[in-house]
């Protein structure tokens, strides 16, 4: 049997809430074209949790959906404040109307510590089944760079303390606690507003623990070891963890897992975005795709699948085209 570094009865009082699974999504046109959008979701998401009172355990930021482990008496408070303040932003941002992504959620409830443990093991491992780094710890939009720093070596200082100065970078008006800070980069540091201290005592124990679980291969043992939980819940596995997405896709992530699949040189989604923004719209005449026509676009589509070896479904995604 695979080693267990707590049972639940170890659990901080904060887990008497319920853990919900989150996830929202937007597949047929990403929801973040370059750093600052992924920076500024960052720190709506924390202006969220802390107007609906929901603890963040561990969240993912992919292109075009999120994924979080949290707990709050109710996620829909939290899911609709996050999705309508950025969905501002991006629509003032990219001159876009319109709600971005579909109207619903994915939520369901999570009881079983070794249930609970695999569902944060898989968030914290998103951008390695998306095929977006070589290991775990090399995706920037996740918890995961905010685990155990000070045993990782890699403890960083807030930069930006100042009420005032963090105040320039959110919406205005938007209230938030004197323990925020920020970065360098005017983003919401997770360890400042994340349960990052129960994340590590009552999941992992200890670092080394946490980098086991991180480069574990998803096999039985995580199914037997769900199996162990009390009661009848469903298993936690990356098929219903990532239902927004068909079987052979999350085979595919399963193949990522194991890290010998990644490419540094295919373009992800946000670089693919930058080279139509940047590159491939005329300047002068439109700063946004969603200025231009469905045959302008197709156009770029054309373009980019040619001359940069983009493959179709990610040249439509950053172009906001559906495919056929």
């Amino acid at each position: 049997m695979h080693y267990i570094c707590l049972l639940e009865e170890h659990l901080n009082p904060i887990h008497m809430r319920q853990l919900y699974s989150i996830c929202f999504a937007s597949h047929d046109e990403v929801m973040f074209r370059d750093e600052s959008d992924y920076n500024m979701f960052t720190n709506l998401m924390a202006v969220a949790a802390f107007r609906t009172k929901t603890e963040l355990l561990a969240d993912a930021i992919m292109s075009t959906h999120v994924h979080f482990a949290l707990m709050a008496d109710d996620p829909s408070q939290f899911v609709a404040s996050l999705r309508q303040s950025y969905g501002r932003y991006f629509n003032h941002k990219y001159s876009r109307k319109g709600r971005l992504g579909p109207k619903g959620f994915y939520q369901d409830v999570c009881i079983g510590f070794r249930h609970k443990l695999q569902l944060v093991c898989y968030i914290l491992r998103n951008g390695l089944h998306h095929g977006q780094c070589a290991t775990a710890f090399g995706y920037r939009h996740s918890t995961i760079g905010s685990v155990f720093n000070r045993d990782m070596g890699r403890q960083q200082s807030p930069i930006i303390t100042s009420r005032a100065e963090i105040q320039a970078w959110l919406p205005r008006g938007a209230d938030f606690p004197d323990t925020f800070y920020m970065n360098d980069q005017h983003v919401l540091m997770r360890e400042s507003f994340m349960e990052i201290g129960t994340l590590e005592s009552s999941f992992f124990s200890t670092a080394r623990n946490f980098m086991y679980q991180m480069n574990r291969i998803t096999d039985e043992f995580w199914i037997n070891e769900q199996l162990e939980d009390k009661g009848k819940e469903e298993l936690v596995t990356l098929f219903n963890v990532e239902k927004a997405f068909d079987r052979k896709s999350v085979e595919m992530m399963l193949v990522s897992e194991k890290g010998t699949k990644y490419n540094p040189s295919i373009p992800n989604d946000t670089e693919v975005c930058q080279i139509i923004d940047r590159d491939l719209i005329s300047k002068g005449k439109s700063a946004s795709i969603y200025s231009l026509s469905d045959a302008q676009r197709q156009k770029i589509a054309v373009q980019l699948q040619k001359e940069f070896k983009i493959p179709k479904y990610r040249a439509y995604r950053c172009l906001a085209l559906p495919l056929a």
